[in-house]
């Protein structure tokens, strides 16, 4: 580990010190005096009991039973079960959600089939994540953010209405703890397999009678899990987090929170792929070709995933930062304003054996440089039997991303490739929801939200070497093509829609909920970054081709939500249809990366059930049933066919228990959580390179707390079972697939103390 990257983490240790001292000597000095008025309206409420979870879905606090949409949310004992790993845990507990978190480099969400799997670093994805309500466009900041957590809130289908901006499927939010008017403090020491050593810790309390501080820090190191033989293992992490909250009374009834966060990952080995032998089939299309060579006539010895031999050792380094300010005051009886500005930057590199084998052949990196800022304000209100939200949004966002490629692939490219450019994004938007009481039964719903883009793009290609023009190869030095607005107008493009909501909710009794709703969902279009573009039969670039058009999703969705037994029993369900107009596939063909717009169509169906049925015992499981359908897909052969849609599983279930009891002095809690999965594909394509069969995935967790401490054992990917969570099919250029392999059985301890 480098000399900053401890300075840096003995810095946050230090100023943890620091302010648990100050809040200390505050919390002393205050202990007989009286909480003032305002405490009520402080902060957001804190969940109060694992049965009883509040969330913000509709940007006001609800009882998640109360909420008409499909939502999860994980808090508590299930962020307790989950531990020091990262979001790719989530999948055992949510339905119709999975993650690609190939290397922290980038984190796609998938829920309900819709995703967007394009690795270009200026790209936005469908699924929207959010942060204590504010939008994050880069997928390589999502990876590290998920410590100190009050809860995790996943929202199912179009969410366009309130939270609007690429929430074309859903969104995931992180939900942070906030600064509390008590002294509260803790931490965490995780111990694993590949001698890892986490670390997780907070202090929280006042500065004064009308000031809290909240000061988070999270950290995390392993050795890699994939054995090289001719240089470093690949896999390792090298993480380091810090999270400040400050938070002020302003007035008799105001809130003011300053939230700066930071995350670094330095010089870490990640990318862990795995050769895998493949040939095309008549379509062009990638099939496993167990025990033969690639096209450069190397073939792995064995066929353990986890042996390699990379001479280009990958390499990722990031950091980023934000700074949050959020303002809450109620105008009235009725009205409350919220005003949330924000800050957000990332800088990365990363880079990695793209061919992987012990020659230069094929050796990709990415270099990013993105900041954003954005501004919401918002009114709510409530009056009689009206719940209204009513709001602007801005966004601007700065993208700097190139890719390099050093080639050594005749025919393709015998030399350096640089690709990309800036890339700028205006965004500003009008909404408002009202939910109105029809009935003391009946409650109608209508929302909008109106969205306009303003995107350019300053793309340059250039090549150092050899390049293989559709009419033959060529010796290149240095740029052969722009793209931009001096030179070409598509390079500035306009995105005007508009999405919207109409529902109903029916309460026939307490603790009954039936709902109903169409949603149209909007996402912007964009521009793709090409390492190799496409070409026509006179070797001329289709610059045309790197703008694409924006997607709609038109969803149509009932469902319920049912307590029993004295709320022992909670039961929800949802049918849904989606209509896709352009949705945006990403395509990988040879080695040119494009997306396209598509017509596809989703169809489906949830069931959960949670219960505790004895004091102690926690029992959870879902059912999540897919049919989706991609249209008018263009294979490399010509051939025009449907194919289904990238990690949507047919059928998943999960299920999982918990069971707490008495011994001694302390209590022993014990966790289990499952997944069956059927098979998929990572591609649009489906290549049988890409499909992934069913399997089953559990994760174990024993702890014993005694007072203020806490002992925990635990064992992730119990059965050790060996399946992929990335694929790359490079037969056509390579012979090879990249494919990723989830973590082998990885098993650990943790100590851990709260005052």
């Amino acid at each position: 580990m480098s000399n900053q990257f401890s300075r840096t983490r003995a810095g946050l240790r230090g100023a943890v010190s620091l302010l648990a001292a100050t809040m200390a000597m505050t919390a002393h000095a205050q202990t007989d005096s009286a909480a003032p008025p305002s405490e009520a309206l402080a902060a957001p409420k804190t969940a109060p009991a694992d049965t009883e979870i509040v969330v913000t879905a509709q940007k006001r606090q609800q009882s998640l039973r109360d909420v008409p949409l499909a939502i999860s949310a994980i808090g508590g004992e299930g962020l307790k079960a989950v531990g020091h790993q990262d979001v790719t845990a989530l999948v055992n507990h949510v339905p119709s959600f999975q993650v690609q978190q190939f290397s922290p480099t980038t984190v796609s969400f998938n829920i309900r089939g819709v995703s967007q799997n394009d690795f270009a670093d200026s790209q936005e994805a469908p699924i929207a994540f959010y942060n204590d309500e504010v939008y994050g466009a880069a997928l390589s900041a999502i990876s590290g953010q998920n410590f100190d957590l009050e809860r995790i809130e996943v929202l199912r289908g179009p969410q366009g209405t309130l939270f609007g901006r690429n929430a074309t499927g859903g969104l995931v939010q992180y939900i942070t703890a906030k600064p509390t008017r008590d002294l509260h403090a803790g931490a965490t020491v995780t111990f694993g397999s590949y001698g890892e050593v986490g670390t997780d810790a907070f202090v929280s309390g006042p500065l004064s009678d009308r000031v809290r501080a909240r000061l988070s820090v999270s950290s995390d190191d392993y050795g890699g899990y994939v054995k090289n033989r001719i240089g470093a293992d690949i896999g390792s992490r090298h993480f380091l987090a810090g999270r400040l909250q400050i938070e002020s009374d302003v007035g008799d009834a105001g809130l003011f929170r300053l939230k700066l966060q930071y995350l670094q990952n330095r010089s870490e080995t990640s990318a862990p792929y795995s050769w895998l032998a493949a040939k095309t089939d008549a379509d062009g299309l990638g099939v496993p070709a167990p025990g033969q060579t690639d096209n450069l006539g190397y073939s792995n010895p064995g066929n353990d995933p986890f042996t390699q031999s990379v001479n280009n050792v990958p390499l990722f380094r990031r950091t980023f930062w934000s700074a949050t300010a959020r303002y809450e005051q109620p105008l009235s009886d009725h009205v409350d304003f919220t005003s949330i500005s924000d800050y957000q930057r990332v800088t990365k590199h990363y880079g990695e054996d793209s061919d992987m084998t012990p020659f230069n052949v094929f050796n990709y990196y990415q270099d990013q440089k993105q900041w954003q800022v954005s501004q919401e304000l918002r009114l709510t209100g409530k009056y009689d039997r009206w719940n209204w939200v009513a709001g602007l949004y801005g966004l601007y966002v700065d993208a700097d991303a190139h890719a390099t490629i050093d080639g050594q692939i005749p025919g393709f490219l015998e030399g350096r490739l640089r690709a990309g450019g800036p890339q700028h994004t205006q965004s500003f938007a009008p909404f408002g929801q009202l939910d109105y009481k029809l009935t003391p039964k009946i409650t109608l719903t209508l929302g909008a939200r109106y969205s306009w883009d303003r995107k350019s793009d300053w793309y340059s290609h250039s090549v150092v070497g050899n390049y293989g023009y559709a009419t033959g190869v060529v010796a290149l030095n240095g740029v052969d093509v722009t793209f931009n607005p001096d030179n070409n107008p598509l390079a500035v493009q306009y995105y005007r829609n508009w999405s919207g909501k109409a529902g109903v909710e029916f309460r026939p009794a307490a603790d009954v909920l039936f709902y109903a709703s169409v949603n149209r969902g909007t996402k912007s279009g964009g521009f793709d970054i090409p390492n190799f573009l496409i070409q026509d039969a006179n070797a001329r670039y289709i610059v045309e081709s790197i703008p694409y058009r924006q997607e709609v999703l038109t969803s149509y969705e009932s469902g319920f939500k049912v307590s029993v037994l004295d709320r022992r029993v909670d039961l929800s369900g949802a049918v849904f249809h989606y209509d896709y107009d352009n949705y945006q596939a990403f395509i990988i063909q040879g080695l040119t990366a494009v997306i396209t717009n598509l017509p596809a169509k989703v169809s489906g169906a949830e069931f959960e059930v949670s219960a505790r049925p004895i004091d102690g015992l926690r029992l959870g499981a879902f059912v999540t049933y897919l049919d989706t359908k991609i249209s008018n897909v263009a294979l490399p052969s010509g051939r025009i066919a449907e194919r289904v849609m990238p990690q949507a599983p047919k059928w998943s279930v999960g299920w999982n228990a918990g069971y707490s009891f008495a011994v001694a002095r302390g209590q022993v809690s014990l966790d289990t959580d499952w997944r069956y999965d059927g098979g998929s594909y990572f591609s649009t394509f489906n290549a049988p390179i890409d499909y992934e069969r069913s399997r089953v995935v559990g994760n174990a967790r024993i702890s014993y707390t005694q007072g203020r401490v806490t002992v925990a054992g635990f064992v992730n990917n119990l059965t050790d079972r060996r399946y992929r969570v990335y694929d790359l099919d490079n037969s056509g250029s390579l012979g090879s697939a990249q494919a990723t392999y989830a973590r082998p059985r990885w098993i650990g301890g943790s100590i851990g103390w709260k005052y």
